[in-house]
């Protein structure tokens, strides 16, 4: 094996480690939420805000991102951001309901830049293989999310109680802080770059590409997190214990994981992203209604497709913005501004249909909106196959 070969491998193995922590810190909270709330006294409404900050912080952190490589190296600026999402996981255990919040914003401006500033570093250092390392990128990132939200309580437990639970989460950060130190550093087939970057925001605001690419990334989010915040509320709602409720997500997330890793290949199957777009959309649509309005029965089948159905649209959106961006430079400022725009926005549309729980119907309120959102981002997502790039 060449040293060219070797560093390749080590970069992708040290990126897809990255990746891997990119939700799993945020995650292993929420099963935790019920101790938080006795502890620390909060509310149901303060539960409600604290499950919309990681979105809300990760999206003021990705455009962010591209500002701060105008004065500190992509790769050095990574490192900087993981030391803060480490802070963040510190002061979010031990500070108390400040520090729930502050450390939770913390944590999703470190990641959040993280996440938006290696798509560009992929970019310069891959540009031939976006869609698989997108896949699976995708992969490692539902898997973060996977393992933080089952092993957060029994890791809380053998730890002996919630605080030094949450901090363990801090551990697989610094790994990663630490390989990827080495990588940039100490490898000598991986010279670090000794230049900043210019990747300013405002000439993608006059490009109708970015504006695809970032309202596909928004209906994906606003979706998803509609998903996450109501689905095993909707299902105990129908019947379904309290247990299997929750294993109702936690299977869908599991099968996201080889659909991202195999959406290159299953788009050259289809004979084309446009084809797969379709077909994953349609059938998380399909599934949404079918898990909410058809025989309690068929859950596990619609949950399995669900799952491969949004582990697809994820991998598509994230290498909608890296195939569609000229550059490094052009895939930082498209990251973020296609994440900001997203996660911001798609929060705010999932956290404004939450009235839709109070009607005498939630189950098809609920179905109806997802389904809007899913369409309205296939709708922006077929524009964003038309030719041209996004350029700066």
């Amino acid at each position: 094996m060449s040293m060219k070969e070797y560093h390749r491998i080590h970069f992708i193995i040290i990126f897809l480690l990255v990746s891997f922590n990119l939700r799993m810190s945020f995650s292993a909270a929420d099963p935790l939420l019920v101790f938080l709330m006795r502890d620390l006294g909060l509310s149901i409404s303060g539960s409600g805000l604290f499950g919309l900050l990681p979105v809300i912080s990760l999206g003021i952190a990705a455009p962010l991102g591209a500002r701060l490589v105008e004065y500190i190296r992509p790769r050095l600026l990574i490192i900087y951001a993981l030391v803060l999402a480490i802070a963040g996981v510190w002061w979010r255990s031990y500070g108390g309901i400040c520090g729930l919040y502050g450390g939770t914003i913390i944590i999703g401006i470190g990641l959040g830049i993280t996440g938006s500033v290696i798509l560009g570093i992929v970019k310069q250092e891959f540009p031939r293989n976006i869609p698989q390392l997108m896949g699976a990128y995708t992969a490692c990132v539902s898997l973060g999310t996977a393992v933080g939200s089952g092993a957060a309580d029994p890791i809380a437990l053998i730890l002996g109680g919630w605080q030094r639970g949450l901090l363990f989460w801090a551990l697989p950060l610094l790994i990663a802080l630490l390989l990827w130190a080495e990588l940039i550093f100490f490898s000598p087939a991986s010279p670090t770059r000794q230049h900043t970057v210019r990747a300013p925001l405002t000439p993608l605001l006059h490009q109708q590409k970015a504006w695809a690419v970032s309202l596909f990334y928004l209906f994906r989010v606003a979706g998803a997190w509609l998903l996450i915040v109501w689905l095993a509320t909707l299902m105990r709602r129908r019947g379904m214990p309290l247990q299997e409720s929750g294993v109702v997500l936690a299977l869908a997330t599991a099968f996201q994981i080889p659909a991202a890793l195999l959406s290159h290949h299953i788009t050259l199957w289809m004979g084309g992203r446009k084809n797969l777009m379709i077909t994953a959309i349609l059938l998380t649509i399909v599934c949404c209604w079918g898990l909410l309005l058809a025989p309690l029965s068929l859950w596990p089948l619609f949950s399995i497709l669900l799952g491969l159905g949004l582990g697809s649209i994820f991998a598509l959106g994230m290498t909608l913005i890296v195939e569609n961006s000229a550059d490094e430079s052009a895939t930082v400022a498209l990251s973020g501004m296609a994440q900001g725009i997203g996660f911001i926005g798609g929060g705010l549309l999932a956290w404004a249909a939450s009235p839709a729980m109070q009607s005498q119907h939630p189950d098809i309120w609920m179905a109806g909106i997802y389904s809007l959102f899913a369409l309205s981002g296939l709708f922006f997502g077929l524009k964003c196959n038309r030719s041209g790039i996004c350029h700066l």
